[in-house]
């Protein structure tokens, strides 16, 4: 009986770390296009200036 709870821990254990990872990974990609269009707009990061 113990050793299915532990079971269910180490399973709920990995399901939050991965979602946890996923979250990251898409919070960097939206960064990531945040930041390419800023540096698209920007001059001093060779972008085109706004006009």
């Amino acid at each position: 009986m113990g050793d299915q709870s532990v079971m269910k821990n180490t399973a709920l254990t990995a399901v939050i770390a991965l979602t946890a990872q996923v979250a990251a990974s898409s919070s960097q990609l939206n960064n990531n296009a945040y930041n390419n269009v800023n540096n698209r707009n920007n001059p001093n990061r060779g972008g085109e200036p706004i006009p």
